[in-house]
């Protein structure tokens, strides 16, 4: 990968307002998926992640443009192999469907971050004409092999696709990751007929702070939003917040927030509000998280004398990790699908292996990082590895003890 440049924004990234201030900073952070192998240890990039708000708007962002276009090209993260992540994309196309594109023949779908295609199949299923969007050769090339229509490209204000030309726009988990959200919005428009509609997954802000989630303020991820300020945003960008219920909070994937919205009819005005609530929240952002690190490295203290497995490669468990003073009391890390043989975590240098590994080397304790699934991933370990229930702990009950 060639050198790495981060530059420091200036403006908003949603109001454009000048006025921005930095809460929290994370030093000499990885990227998630950016694995080493023994010759390229210590190669990798690091950089500090620099959280900031705007006092206008009361939006959370990442204060740095970090140049990834080479990273993407050769990200392969999936959830393809869990049966909740599934299921979830199962009912997430069913319920669009029958809410919103009901007596829509062939109801034409775009996905912006595509990945392995497995969203857009669903939607596929049940009649829709589907088109990708997905940076990562790998992952397109998967989706086109399952027959997914999937360009290789990033979407961004940009790109040129038919305006007034999709019924449905959604994106999932990958909005966060857009440097230019209002500029963004503004290309969906264009592109999404007039009574289309746009589906957008991001993380929860309010959630990350409850849970000191720190692990998702990634290099990758540009924004932070809430109900408030998603609201802010779609409402800026000229449309209408229909609901953030399209699913149960059982039925969704972790800190999952969940928009569908609609084009504004006519020429309504909007403003920015429950600002000063924002900024008051996130100014004691910084302690919070300082803590839950603590608790993490006093937990592994405490348990110094147990064999200590992570389970999950993805960005919970990595860049949760990398935050860590005495990462090496962890053994090895587990992932249902790890990226290649002979890895090993970034800046940490954990070696990662499939889950196989806790069959003939022992866990005494498994934390598991990705607690989305955790009752998936603990019933497959008791059944098929013959742990007990009791061996294994969320991170969430460490971080916030």
């Amino acid at each position: 990968m060639k050198d790495i440049r981060q530059k420091k924004i200036n403006q908003c990234r949603v109001c454009l307002s000048e006025d921005l201030k930095t809460v929290l900073t994370l030093p000499k952070m990885p990227f998630t998926d950016q694995f080493v192998q023994k010759s390229t240890i210590g190669k990798e990039f690091l950089g500090d992640i620099e959280i900031g708000i705007c006092n206008c708007c009361g939006s959370v962002q990442n204060m740095n443009n970090t140049d990834m276009d080479d990273y993407y090209n050769d990200y392969t993260y999936t959830v393809q192999s869990s049966s909740f992540a599934r299921e979830f994309m199962r009912k997430f196309a069913e319920n669009i469907k029958n809410r919103y594109l009901q007596g829509i023949p062939s109801p034409r779908v775009l996905e912006i971050g595509s990945g392995s295609g497995e969203q857009l199949y669903e939607f596929q299923k049940l009649g829709c004409d589907v088109l990708g969007i997905e940076p990562s050769e790998k992952l397109s090339d998967y989706a086109n092999s399952i027959g997914v229509k999937t360009l290789t490209a990033f979407f961004d204000e940009n790109t040129e696709l038919d305006s007034n030309s999709f019924d449905l726009i959604i994106s999932s988990y990958t909005f966060d990751h857009v440097p230019q959200p209002k500029s963004v919005l503004d290309n969906i428009r264009r592109i999404l007929k007039d009574t289309g509609f746009v589906a957008t997954e991001v993380h929860d802000l309010n959630l990350i702070k409850e849970r000191n989630e720190f692990c998702l303020f990634e290099h990758e991820h540009y924004i932070y939003l809430n109900h408030c300020t998603f609201k802010n945003l779609l409402d800026s960008t000229g449309f209408e917040l229909i609901t953030y219920d399209l699913l149960e909070q059982s039925e969704k994937r972790a800190n999952s927030l969940i928009s569908i919205a609609r084009k504004k009819q006519g020429d309504k005005p909007y403003s920015f509000s429950l600002i000063e609530n924002e900024v008051k929240e996130i100014e004691s952002l910084s302690k919070n998280i300082y803590n839950s690190i603590d608790n993490f490295e006093n937990w592994l203290k405490q348990h110094s004398d147990k064999v200590i497995v992570a389970y999950g490669a993805g960005g919970r468990g990595v860049m949760t990790i990398a935050a860590l003073q005495n990462s090496d009391k962890l053994s090895y890390i587990v992932d249902k699908n790890p990226k290649a043989q002979d890895i090993y975590s970034p800046k940490s240098h954990i070696p990662i292996y499939p889950i196989t590994k806790l069959k003939d080397d022992r866990a005494d304790i498994i934390i598991i990082f990705s607690f989305g699934y955790y009752q998936e991933i603990v019933d497959e370990l008791v059944a098929e590895f013959g742990y007990k229930e009791s061996q294994f702990i969320s991170i969430l009950d460490i971080l916030n003890k």
